[in-house]
Order: structure tokens, then sequence, then C-alpha cells
């Protein structure tokens, strides 16, 4: 008997699994420094309707607790919800974090520039800073309007210029290799700025891009959104037979209207039976689908988006720029991972928290199928109470890490068996899916493609 392709991917990625299990320090530390922020992005996780993140610093005394753990750290990214800039003890943290971290260690942040001055730069590159990433919506020169109490809304132009002007002056004054970047959010009213972005970080000395999805955390903004929840695979088969459908005088998307009606006529009999002939031929292929999630994308001109990504990459290989863009649908079933299970990371809130990943950062609003979850924190331990490395060491964190690395992720996103989102809570037998996982990693948008981090 052959083994199922879930078999396969569990003995796939058991070796991955098991190393990362019982490493002994995690490689990439998030720190979130502050919560707090001077604009005020309505993508943002934080003013997303029913977000509760309370704000607040991390203790510059709790920062000295944890900086013996950095020993080993290879990437410390000193960022999460809050902008970094706005800690009054950042150079400090930044030194501190120098002196105990290996030599080849990097140190970062994103940034949305408007802090940054010449002093600013200066002193945090001689602290120790070496990779800085400023956050980028549009080209526009104008601001993106203000919000409550004279509180910017979107990140600007002007003070991204300011900023990267300020970071390269002080990198040649000091002669010391810091990487600066772009991080740019995509959105469909802004695509036809990336190529212009792209020519324009070429030309100012910018190292890297990364482009993100745009992900409504409550659902607002999901019709700016360029992602297909999707796979490339369910795509192509329901434009094959759509387009079937089409050819005797029939939509596919009638096909839910035609399966609920007792008495059908022939036009209705035949749409039911190209839908399960379609159905049969995912079962054959192992394709899940969300049938409503590929009615809404069926109309998506997804030819216009590739072009544009395309003209990107020529841009960036001329400008010499690493150039980072997400795919345009999920990915499939068997092929999703996790890029922080990979790089071995951890992430501490301001209180001092550590979560396994990003997330699972923070409790807060999401969505699957734009059907509204909770997620919740999941704390693997506080630096408050014992070493970062202890609690990395711990049964429990390896088993998340270990179940986590398998990548067997239960199709969220493409499935219509609803309603079990609200299993991404704890429930009384512990199981976050239908596969009964310990980890919620079928429903993060991390794990399909759809987000993207420094």
């Amino acid at each position: 008997m052959q083994p199922s392709n879930r078999c396969l991917r569990l003995i796939q990625h058991n070796l991955q699994a098991r190393f990362t299990m019982h490493s002994l320090y995690p490689k990439k530390v998030y720190v979130e420094l502050t919560t707090r922020c001077n604009l005020q992005c309505p993508m943002c996780l934080k003013f997303s309707e029913g977000s509760c993140i309370e704000e607040g610093d991390l203790p510059l005394a709790l920062f000295k607790k944890l900086a013996p753990s950095l020993a080993h750290t290879e990437f410390l990214v000193l960022n999460g919800i809050g902008e970094p800039l706005l800690h009054p003890d950042l150079e400090e943290i930044i030194a501190i974090a120098r002196a105990v971290m290996p030599a080849d260690g990097r140190i970062g942040f994103q940034s949305n520039g408007l802090l940054f001055n010449q002093a600013r730069a200066l002193g945090l590159i001689e602290a120790g800073l070496d990779t800085v990433c400023l956050s980028l919506d549009n080209l526009d020169a104008g601001d993106a309007g203000n919000g409550p109490n004279g509180s910017q809304k979107g990140h600007q132009f002007t003070a991204v210029k300011r900023a990267l002007a300020h970071l390269l002056q002080a990198r040649e004054m000091l002669q010391k290799p810091v990487r600066l970047g772009i991080e740019v959010v995509l959105q469909r009213k802004t695509l036809h700025q990336l190529q212009g972005l792209v020519a324009w970080a070429g030309a100012h000395q910018i190292d890297f891009i990364i482009a993100s999805h745009l992900f409504s955390y409550d659902g607002s903004l999901a019709e700016q959104s360029l992602f297909n929840p999707n796979s490339y695979e369910a795509t192509e088969l329901f434009a094959k037979w759509a387009a079937a459908a089409q050819a005797q005088g029939l939509q596919l998307a009638d096909l839910p209207a035609a399966q609920r009606k007792f008495y059908k006529n022939p036009a209705e009999r035949l749409l039911v039976q190209l839908g399960e002939a379609m159905w049969q031929e995912a079962r054959e292929k192992n394709i899940d689908y969300h049938f409503a999630n590929l009615v809404a994308q069926s109309d998506q001109d997804v030819e216009e988006v590739e072009a544009c990504f395309h003209q990107a990459q020529q841009s960036a290989q001329q400008g010499g720029i690493d150039l980072f863009l997400p795919p345009l649908h999920a990915q499939a079933n068997g092929q999703r991972s996790c890029s922080f299970i990979e790089d071995e990371a951890i992430f501490i809130d301001t209180k001092g928290k550590v979560m396994p990943c990003h997330f699972l950062w923070h409790t807060c609003p999401g969505q699957v199928n734009n059907g509204a979850i909770q997620v919740e924190a999941r704390v693997l331990g506080s630096i408050t109470e014992e070493p970062l490395e202890t609690i990395w060491q711990k049964e429990t964190a390896a088993a998340f890490r270990a179940e986590a690395g398998k990548r067997d992720y239960a199709p969220c996103w493409s499935c219509t068996s609803a309603p079990c989102a609200d299993l991404v809570n704890d429930n009384l037998l512990g199981m976050h899916d239908c596969y009964g996982s310990h980890v919620p990693c079928g429903h993060c948008m991390w794990a399909i493609g759809w987000l993207k981090c420094l």
C-alpha cells in the first residue's frame, strides 16, 4: 500500500522538526520595545476593530535581564506593534545587545521614519544598529491625512526620504555596514506605483525591499488585497470547469443555488453534474478548495499583477536590490511552512511574555474566509521569571516547534466545513483544527504566504 500524501509530508519534515525542537537557543529574537505609535495606519492590527492591545514600553531593566540570553542570537529584531524610535532607551538597548551578541549578529528594526534626524541616525548606528527597514505605502508626496488629536494616519513618503538621507549620511560618516530597506504593503489602489518605488529605491542606495500583501484584520479593507487565498491548483481547476459551464451557457457561480433546489430544470441538472465532475477531479488530484473564495477571486486580473511584479523584478536587478515579492496564491496544502519555525525565532512582548510566532504574539481579532475569529496569544513563559533559553528549551515550547515544523496544517483557508474557525482558541480537548492539532497553524496568514516580516 502506498503511503498517503499526508504521511509523506510528515516523513519529509520529520528531521527538520527534530532539529528545531532540540536547538538549545533561538537564532532570531523579536523584542517588542513598545506598542505606542505616532501613526494610525488603517491596515494595522492595533487600529483594527476589536483590537485591545495595551500601550506601553518594555522596561530597560527587563531588557538588561534578557541581555545574557542574546549571546547566541543571530538576528535581533526590535519590533512589534509600535514604533521603536518612540522607546526612550533605544540607543542603550542596542548598545547592550551589541555587547553580548556574536560579532556577526545583526540588530535591526522597522520604522515609519518620522522621528529620524541626523543625530539620531548617528547615535543608533554608533550603538550597533546595522539593519533599518523603512515602511512606505505609496510614492505620493502629500500627507496621507490626519487622525484624531492631529496624529497622522499613514506612512509618509517625505518622512521616509528624509530618514533615508540621514541614515545614508550617518553610514558614510561612520563607515559602518548598515543595510537599508523598504517595506511596502501591496494594495490594489497603489499597485501601479510598485515599479516606480523600486526604481526610486535603486537610485537611493536601498539594499532590499520586502513587499507583503495587505491583510485586513477586521475585514474593512479586504477589497484592497491582491492575495488570492486559494491555491494556484484550485484556481486553475475552477477556471477549467467555469469555462466548461460557460460553453453550455451556464455560470459555475450559480452552482450552490442549483444544488439547493429539490426540483431542478435541465440546465440546473447539467450544472450540478459539472460541479460533481469538478469535485471528483479535485479529489483525484488531492486539491482542497473553498468554492465561495474561488467565485470571489474569479474576476481578478492576475495577469496585470504578474506584469507589475515582473517589471519590478527587472528594476530591482538593474538597481542591485534584493527584492522579495510575495506569492499571489496561497500555498497548496503540503507546501505550506512556517518561516518562524525554520528561522528558529521567538517573540517577546513589552511585558516580557514569550510567544512562539508572530500569529500568536497578541490576543487580537482575525479573519478566516471572511469569518471573524479571535486569536489568543500563546504564552510559553516570561523573561521576568526565567531566562529566555530556559523557556525555549521547555517541553511545551519544543513540542510546539516540533508539531508546527511538520507542516501538517489543516486546510482552513480552503475548507467549507464551517463553522470551525473558533477552534483557533483553546477548547476542552486542546485542539485547534479538524486534524486535532495543538498548533493553530492552519489559520495562520504567514503559513499560506499572505504576510512577510523583517
